[in-house]
């Protein structure tokens, strides 16, 4: 080519420019969502595709979208049945169309559609693998069965602070006139660092004495931020934890795994400062039942213990009498024995009389030449029968 015949830098890069356009047709790729950011007016995106069971990227591609079409495209992801949103790590399948960037000389492609069934399949596809991996770590209602204190009046508190949620929750908790005391983490509740963040406050919380529950609330927000709320790591965390973990996380229809492996699921941050409050009321009321009993069980121990009183004070008069009374009786029976004692009726002139045998004799009528033997208060003689008395 002639040196005289040249290009500026601009033409030359808009001749390419329509190369790439006019012989490279917009496709449909999927891939893995690698990074995510947004500068501007415009939004890059890197997908990624991955061997299994590996950390590093196979193959990786930059795309871009401007941040109106990628608000647009959110919006209407947003309002399907299953919402969600881009973010990191998901799984998508876009449209895009090969261009050439003129002011850096550099290919780029462009996104200009998504496939909304694509991603959803692997929503569900990730969330069922995802529970079915904690049901089968025993995970899913380990956190359930911990004992909840009937006075949880600890408690620490994952969420934004100074968020309506933190401020709905807390104005709630002083209203009850209970001595609450509220232990505060902040942690981001959507976007991509909520489960690092979520992670990192149980972590702190763990470190922190005498606790009786945990709380994590958000506020209403998007239902796409409940895709945040489905990690793996996140839920175990929380199912682990050594203390219960209650949810509030703003939706009543919808329900995160995160709620599903809690130990109760409220549906908004009142509800789950509510539920503390009637727990603490509840304990208050049977303690107040348990004291009004022991009001009356002392009532009644102070009257027994004053009838017990009268009744000692009258066994001590009465028992002195009550011996005499029966030591006279048993002076008159001692008498009476000693009357009938056969040596005084023998010293009174009486005798006893016996056959051989040693049988009292109380008749006359006795055999002749029988012996017998008469018995007197000083010895005894024994005769010999002669004839029966006329």
């Amino acid at each position: 080519m002639p040196r005289d015949n040249s290009y500026s830098l601009t033409q030359y890069l808009s001749s390419v420019r329509r190369l790439v356009k006019g012989n490279i047709p917009p496709v449909w790729v999927h891939g893995t969502v690698s990074s995510l950011q947004e500068r501007g007016k415009v939004v890059y995106i890197t997908l990624a595709e991955y061997e299994e069971d590996s950390v590093l990227p196979k193959a990786s591609l930059g795309l871009v979208i401007f941040s109106a079409q990628y608000a647009a495209l959110n919006r209407r992801l947003s309002m399907l049945p299953v919402p969600f949103s881009i973010k990191k790590d998901l799984r998508i399948k876009v449209l895009i169309e090969a261009d050439f960037y003129i002011p850096q000389g550099k290919f780029q492609c462009v996104i200009s559609d998504i496939d909304e069934t694509f991603t959803i399949g692997e929503i569900v596809i990730t969330r069922t693998k995802i529970w079915e991996r904690l049901v089968s770590e025993n995970l899913s209602r380990l956190n359930a069965r911990l004992p909840l204190p009937l006075l949880p009046l600890n408690i620490g508190l994952i969420t934004a602070e100074n968020s309506a949620a933190y401020n709905d929750f807390v104005s709630t908790i002083k209203a009850s006139g209970f001595a609450f005391n509220i232990n505060t983490v902040s942690a981001k509740m959507q976007g991509q660092n909520t489960e690092a963040d979520i992670i990192e406050a149980l972590g702190k919380l763990r470190e922190i004495k005498d606790l009786d529950v945990v709380c994590i609330i958000r506020g209403g927000g998007s239902k796409t931020d409940l895709i945040f709320f489905d990690s793996y790591a996140l839920c175990r965390a929380a199912a682990i934890f050594p203390l219960p973990v209650l949810t509030g996380i703003g939706h009543e229809i919808d329900e995160s795994l995160l709620d599903k492996v809690a130990h109760t699921r409220l549906i908004t941050p009142t509800d789950c400062a509510n539920f503390l409050i009637e727990r603490v009321f509840s304990a208050w009321q049977r303690l107040q039942t348990l004291s009004l009993e022991l009001e009356s069980l002392s009532h009644i121990f102070a009257r027994e213990r004053e009838r017990l009183a009268r009744n000692t004070l009258g066994l001590k008069r009465g028992v002195p009498k009550m011996l005499d009374y029966q030591m006279q009786i048993l002076k008159l029976l001692e008498e009476k024995t000693h009357a009938a004692n056969p040596e005084t009726q023998l010293k009174r002139g009486y005798t006893i009389t016996k056959d051989k045998e040693g049988k009292i004799l109380r008749s006359a009528n006795i055999n002749p030449n029988s012996i017998i033997k008469t018995t007197f208060a000083d010895g005894e003689t024994f005769s010999v029968v002669k004839a029966q008395a006329l």
